[in-house]
């Protein structure tokens, strides 16, 4: 019984831990500074934060989703974000600064392409946009705009890396409970040619 209370925790453990949600929040928003590398487990190659106050009539302040700030491709360049020890990557909200523009993905792995969009994402400066991508194992995901200025990203959505640890755990707990049981059945010590 204490086995099945174990797994039946563990289990509700990786119902609730499914996703790390970045927001940005936590940072101090400036339209000239970049994001230092180690935020939040990542690399972020040409990676600011603004806040939604810095231009109120833009997308950047419509493209706000979990607070206050929202990440920008800085100086409207090609973005990268990376961790060596690769990731799993969920989706984002997107929203363009100043005009429509589209968006393109890649993601791969040692410098091998794994993943890539066969299409752009066209994204305005009113509505944020959830773009899923649902890429594993990659350790880079780069970020593409077709009009060279600024896009607003929030809610940069990864896996929790426990969740799949805490998964595998409550399945083996799981298993070794369902056996014990099965070993202590009296019907299940019989052979199988014998007739009850």
């Amino acid at each position: 019984m204490k086995h099945i209370i174990i797994a039946l925790l563990l289990a509700a453990c990786c119902a609730s831990a499914q996703a790390d949600v970045i927001g940005f929040d936590d940072l101090p928003s400036s339209d000239t500074a970049v994001i230092a590398d180690g935020y939040a487990g990542f690399n972020w190659t040409g990676v600011g934060v603004i806040g939604a106050d810095a231009y109120p009539d833009s997308g950047f302040a419509s493209g706000v989703v979990s607070g206050v700030n929202v990440a920008f491709n800085h100086g409207g360049a090609t973005v990268t974000i990376s961790n060596a020890g690769g990731f799993d990557f969920v989706g984002a909200f997107f929203t363009s600064a100043w005009y429509e523009q589209e968006l393109s993905f890649e993601g791969s792995r040692a410098g091998q392409l794994l993943f890539a969009t066969d299409v752009s994402y066209v994204i305005d400066t009113i509505t944020p946009q959830w773009i899923e991508l649902g890429w594993r194992g990659i350790d880079t995901l780069t970020i593409y705009n077709s009009s060279g200025t600024q896009w607003a990203m929030d809610a940069f959505t990864v896996p929790e890396p426990g969740t799949l640890a805490l998964l595998g755990i409550a399945g083996v707990g799981w298993l070794v409970t369902r056996r014990r049981r099965h070993d202590a059945c009296p019907v299940s010590r019989r052979s199988s040619g014998s007739r009850l």
